[in-house]
Formats: structure tokens, sequence, C-alpha cells
């Protein structure tokens, strides 16, 4: 909407951000109305799921676990065992930092190996999405990152080429797994979770469990699979 425009703009570009939209760009329509008939009160939320809608059939999937719309949090078609573990996972997400103190503790993408009882096993990236204040300049970084807005997003399989940690998670012990981490606060707590489900470079299976990301991107996207970057892999 016309009358929002330049409040969306500055949301976009806050403090220093301002400076730079003032140095090197004109000054943005803000008298042409919309085309598109929005939301009064959420017009960028809404605008996001129209697009969606829209376009969503071209190549995006369902994604219940982090844009959960009512009480199933999981994928359709799911073995009742996963789909439990996804309606667990989606309680981690679009939380920000300030109110969900394990991210702080996490890396960029940690991936998420859930293991069923019958040997069967899906693979979840858990990306830190960063929040920034502007990201109009290309240093400074530390002074327009806001830590306390961070979220985290959890998707079903290996969306990093350069995965930052593993846990290894048995079905029946996510929803244990998400209490720890939503009650998780500092580094200590932190590290009873790590010592529990992490997969260090010190575990005797490391080898195994990182080819596994591997293996399972050959069996699910085998257009996409190939050697994974283990240069970023941290000891958490």
């Amino acid at each position: 909407p016309a009358d929002q425009r330049d409040g969306m703009l500055g949301d976009l570009y806050q403090d220093g951000g301002k400076f730079k939209m003032w140095l090197d760009y004109q000054s943005i329509d803000d008298d042409t109305p919309t085309g598109i008939k929005l939301d009064a009160k959420a017009p960028q939320r809404d605008f996001a799921f129209k697009l969606i809608e829209r376009a969503g059939s071209l190549n995006a999937a369902p994604d219940p676990i982090n844009r959960c719309t009512g009480a199933y949090c999981s994928r359709a078609n799911l073995d009742s065992t996963f789909a439990q573990a996804e309606q667990a996972l989606s309680r981690l997400t679009s939380r920000p930092a300030a109110g969900l103190k394990v991210i702080d503790q996490l890396p960029e993408a940690s991936m998420l190996r859930i293991e069923g009882s019958d040997g069967k096993r899906m693979m979840y990236s858990m990306l830190r999405n960063r929040a920034h204040s502007n990201v109009a300049f290309l240093l400074g970084e530390s002074y327009r990152y806001i830590p306390g807005l961070d979220t985290l997003t959890i998707y079903p399989g290996v969306l990093s080429s350069y995965p930052n940690f593993i846990f290894n998670i048995p079905a029946a012990q996510v929803p244990a797994f998400v209490e720890a981490m939503q009650q998780s606060k500092d580094q200590a707590s932190f590290e009873q979770i790590v010592q529990r489900w992490g997969i260090r470079r010190t575990h005797p299976l490391f080898w195994t469990y990182f080819h596994d990301l591997n293996r399972y991107l050959q069996e699910t996207e085998p257009r996409e699979a190939a050697v994974l970057d283990m240069n970023r892999y941290e000891n958490l």
C-alpha cells in the first residue's frame, strides 16, 4: 500500500542504512496505488502468502514445520513416527533468540538426523537466520547485527553444502530434544544436549554419520548430490 511504503523501506534500511539510501538511491514512489489488494494490517505477510499460493506449485514444497497454520504441523502422508517428530520440531521455528536462548549457541547450519525404530531415517536442516538492521554495507556487520532477533528454520533435506554440525536423534526422543532446546539458557545446558545427541569430530561413528548426509542426498535428490565440505564442521 502506498501509504505504508516509506515505513516498510525504513524497516529494511535501519540506522546507517538510511544514510546509504539517501546517498545512493532515488526517493520511492509513495503515491501510485498498488494493483494487489492486501491486508492493511499486515501487507508484507499477506503478500508473502499470496506469492506462495500463486507460484508455490512451480518449485515450492509444502512447509508446515515453519508455516504451521493449524493443529497439524507436519507434511501429509508421512509415517506417524516422523509426523510426530515434525510436529515437535515446529515448536522451535519462528521464535526470536531473545525468547529461545539456545539459538545463541547454534552455528549457521546444523543437520538433524531423525532415526526411526525400524532403521529408517530422515534428514532435516536446522538453519540459523541472522537478523540485521540493514545489509547496505560490506563491512561493519557487528554494528548491524541484531542477535536477539535471530530465528531458526527447520526444513526437510540437506540444504547446506558445508554442514556445521549433526545431531542424531531417535524419533521417539525428538520431543525430549525440543524440550531441552527450549529450556537451554547457557553453554552448560547446551553442552548436555550435545553430549546426548551431538556428533562431534571425536565421535567413533563420525564418518558414518557425515557420509550418510551424502547418501541421503543420493537417495532423495540425486541431481543435487555432491561431496559435502566439512571444513566448517564445528566441534560444539
